[in-house]
């Protein structure tokens, strides 16, 4: 593979991270209930997805100029859809644990990370915030699934039409054949 035409290892792994616990923590969140275990784990979850969303966003800065191409024509539809949903993916990573974290402030509590450390409160126990936060949350969550879902529809468009090795350049796996 031709490594200009791959994304950078970093980026790969990152992107992988990332895809695997958010994928988990939709399905945690959708299985909570009363749950307290459950909702220990997702909090911790959404703190480490937000430690790897920022991550994720300093890499990519930094190696921006060593990714590959879009597949797709600029200023084309199919490019400013691809830009969108990027654009929309990054904000739900930050934006959705912020919500979380907050609401969970609002309802009197910390964060705690695995049992490891707490992330402060900052902001006051408010239980009509709290309710209010935990709305959007859910919310966010569900229209990021939403938008997540047309991240791989895109990802599937390409394989079947454009490229069938869309998968090989985001994947952490380095080969010698070249991408067609």
């Amino acid at each position: 593979m031709n490594p200009a035409k791959q994304y950078p290892l970093s980026v790969s792994l990152i992107h992988w991270l990332v895809a695997i616990a958010i994928v988990g923590n939709l399905a945690i969140g959708w299985m909570l209930d009363d749950s307290m275990e459950l909702m220990a784990l997702h909090k911790s979850i959404g703190a480490l997805i937000l430690a790897l969303a920022t991550v994720r966003l300093v890499n990519l800065l930094a190696r921006r100029k060593s990714l590959p191409p879009s597949l797709n024509a600029k200023g084309s539809l199919s490019h400013i859809a691809e830009k969108t949903v990027h654009g929309l993916l990054y904000l739900g990573m930050i934006a959705i644990p912020v919500l979380g974290w907050l609401k969970t402030n609002a309802a009197g509590h910390d964060v705690n990370v695995f049992g490891l450390f707490a992330i402060p409160a900052v902001i006051e126990k408010n239980r009509p915030l709290a309710h209010l936060l935990g709305n959007l949350h859910a919310t966010f969550a569900l229209a990021f699934a939403g938008v997540l879902g047309l991240h791989v529809l895109g990802a599937l468009a390409h394989c079947r039409n454009k490229s069938k090795s869309i998968f090989l350049r985001i994947l952490p796996i380095r080969t010698r054949r070249s991408l067609s």
